[in-house]
């Protein structure tokens, strides 16, 4: 339990926006309903609405300080290693982007077409927020990992 706890709210307290449950369930391979059920009686230090759609936050920002620090949290058990968590992040985003992007995502059938020229709706429909999170932020999270890029690794791969 502790490591699926640690797994989960490291994950929320390190996120650069916030994703709701479904988007974090897909985003860490664990099943929703483990991580509703786990995450019912922490109430206290997390928002968790009712509504599927709304991301989950956290009520105190002193929380995450406290998960990400070896002193404050004295439970190893629990203690958020940022670097090695921001690499896992790096690395579930780049394995969901490379199982789930694919050429011409939106159906638009025509080479060329800009970013701006793509209705948001479209992308929406298209790309869920767990997909979007991973495209926007995977290269923050490898960055924050310290970790370096070497030929023929996920990365490049990707």
């Amino acid at each position: 339990m502790y490591s699926f706890l640690k797994k989960v709210l490291g994950t929320i307290v390190l996120l650069y926006s916030p994703l709701p449950v479904n988007s974090l369930s897909e985003l860490l391979h664990l099943p929703k309903g483990d991580i509703e059920r786990r995450l019912a009686e922490l109430h206290a230090i997390l928002d968790i609405p009712k509504d599927i759609y709304r991301p989950l936050r956290l009520h105190h920002p002193s929380f995450r300080d406290f998960l990400l620090s070896k002193d404050r949290c004295g439970d190893s058990k629990l203690w958020v290693d940022k670097k090695q968590g921001h690499g896992t992040l790096a690395d579930t985003c780049i394995q969901l982007m490379s199982t789930s992007l694919k050429q011409d995502i939106y159906g638009v059938d025509a080479l060329g077409v800009l970013v701006n020229e793509v209705k948001s709706s479209q992308v929406e429909q298209c790309l869920p927020l767990e997909i979007q999170y991973a495209c926007l932020y995977w290269v923050q999270h490898l960055q924050k990992s310290g970790d370096q890029l070497h030929d023929n690794d996920q990365v490049h791969q990707f």
